[in-house]
């Protein structure tokens, strides 16, 4: 399982399946710069982590990473007597894979996640060479339906490939208990956002947003997770805009669970999203969500019946669908609940990790 260790949406899904799988007797090993962070501090049974050692010299103004993970995909492969390999996230991480099966003749997968097809992957300096290494792989996975069509349609990918869509544990993300408290329908909303803070993400739009809340809404309260480029910018407007008291940025967290069963509507207003994974792990813990009608998100938030979708860029759309849940009760109560319903049947544990075991043993039947 080749991944980035860090806590977007690709290493996090990749960690989770690699625990999934090992969990179900598989023998599983990850390849990477550090050791994922999402397993950091825990030792699984039938788990393991290599770790690619990158060469500093001189010569070099940006060490060759690609060429280092080639070869310690190759060790690790024949070392180990890999049945395939899968990587998450094309770049460089296709290319790294089909030069380790040069050496070993040993099949990959690629999954794309989202940028590595919408924006690096299209990027002139990279897209031969990375469309070489998807059309050589052995098997292709998208985790929606967009991002497949992305795929196809920007990169002119001729080959198959199949959606496996993000997934989450269920019983880890699962609605307080008891499911609403009591006062739910009296008190105002905790609204919660958790991203890479992004550009992409436009939380910009969610703080505007809040300033047209709290004028009709002065209880409300947002929460803010996540870290990234734009949080010192985040802060700045929410000091600027007034909104100290409505508006608490809590950084890195990973206690994301907790934080969501503590909240009643998640939004997330990106510009664009392949699949976000948030979404999921919200509907999972029964909240309605607010989005915007980009990528794949209408995949998964089903408007009207798991949550409400907006354009993107429309801070006061998005403001008018958080006053309507704030107002409703029984409605957040309702688009809860299914979303929950939507989860269990489509994004669980036991729905996904089987699509994936489907594609490996069509990979190694061949």
């Amino acid at each position: 399982m080749v991944c980035y260790p860090t806590v977007g949406g690709s290493g996090i899904l990749a960690t989770r399946l690699g625990v999934e799988l090992s969990k179900r007797g598989h023998e599983i090993h990850f390849i990477s710069y550090e050791r994922p962070f999402a397993i950091q501090g825990v030792d699984h049974e039938n788990l393991s982590v290599h770790l690619v050692s990158i060469p500093e010299y001189p010569l070099f103004k940006y060490p060759p990473y690609t060429v280092s993970l080639a070869s310690e995909i190759a060790q690790v492969s024949q070392k180990y007597g890999l049945d395939l390999v899968h990587v998450h996230y094309a770049i460089p991480h296709s290319v790294s894979a089909f030069l380790a099966k040069m050496l070993t003749d040993v099949p990959y997968i690629v999954t794309f996640h989202g940028s590595d097809v919408t924006i690096l992957g299209r990027d002139p300096s990279f897209l031969p060479v990375n469309v070489m290494s998807l059309e050589k792989a052995d098997g292709l996975t998208a985790v929606s339906k967009y991002l497949r069509e992305q795929a196809l349609t920007t990169l002119g990918l001729e080959k198959d490939i199949s959606i496996v869509s993000n997934f989450v544990d269920a019983n880890v993300f699962s609605p307080a208990e008891p499911f609403r408290t009591q006062g739910y329908s009296a008190r105002q909303c905790v609204v919660i956002h958790v991203s890479n803070f992004r550009p992409i993400k436009r939380i910009e739009d969610l703080v505007e947003a809040m300033r047209i809340v709290v004028k009709r809404a002065v209880g409300i309260r947002l929460i803010l997770v996540g870290d990234g480029p734009e949080r010192q910018r985040i802060e700045l407007l929410v000091k600027e805009l007034g909104l100290q008291k409505n508006v608490l940025m809590t950084g890195f967290r990973t206690d994301v669970p907790e934080l969501l069963r503590c909240s009643d509507i998640l939004v997330l207003c990106s510009d664009n999203e392949s699949a976000g994974l948030s979404l999921i792990e919200a509907m999972s813990s029964g909240l309605p969500v607010v989005g915007t009608r980009v990528g794949g998100i209408p995949e998964i938030v089903e408007d009207g019946k798991t949550g409400l979708l907006v354009p993107p860029r429309s801070p006061e759309e998005l403001a008018d669908r958080i006053l309507k849940l704030n107002s409703d009760s029984e409605l957040r109560l309702k688009m809860g609940l299914e979303a929950r319903r939507t989860v269990l049947e489509r994004f669980a544990v036991d729905k996904v990790i089987p699509e994936y075991e489907e594609v490996y043993r069509q990979v190694v039947r061949r």
